[in-house]
């Protein structure tokens, strides 16, 4: 039997993790995620349109950027770097004060493990805890169904440069 290309990680009721193994270096995948300016070619949502300030560069930990984002309609989302760990880890918060990071570990094979992980144990508005609507609006269902689709994209992305 094969293994899945996405495996969801059961962490707590207000995160969604996966990760998947894919044949690249944690150095290339580390690029491709760490650069704000790429994340409208890996985004499994297609909400993110691109980068609207900030460097087309690795991030690095206190950096900040905003992406230019339609869901319905169009906005810009700025966020902060709070980790930024070269070729293994970045982390950037939302306005919200939920997290998006992206976790990578090489293996002994030649291939990586990619982790994201939507985190939102510490979203807040006005100082309430808000992950209770995120339940109630569909949000973790949509975050399950594109981080899926996201972690696909990081394959195509991959295997088209091997």
């Amino acid at each position: 039997m094969t293994e899945p290309l996405v495996k969801f990680i059961d962490i707590d009721p207000n995160v969604i993790a996966a990760e998947t193994t894919l044949r690249a270096s944690s150095a290339d995948v580390y690029a491709l995620v760490a650069n704000p300016a790429r994340h409208a070619e890996l985004d499994g949502g297609t909400t993110v349109r691109g980068l609207h300030e900030g460097k087309d560069a690795e991030m690095k930990e206190g950096d900040t950027f905003s992406q230019n984002m339609v869901m319905g309609i169009p906005y810009t989302l700025p966020m902060k770097v709070t980790r930024a760990e070269k070729n293994s880890a970045v982390t950037w918060l939302h306005p919200g004060k939920h997290t998006w990071s992206w976790d990578i570990v090489d293996n002994e094979d030649g291939t990586v493990t990619v982790r994201e992980t939507f985190d939102a144990r510490g979203s807040v508005i006005a100082g309430l805890p808000v992950y209770k609507i995120y339940h109630l609006a569909g949000s973790f269902k949509t975050n399950r169904k594109n981080i899926a689709l996201t972690l696909a994209n990081l394959h195509r992305i991959f295997a088209a440069q091997n």
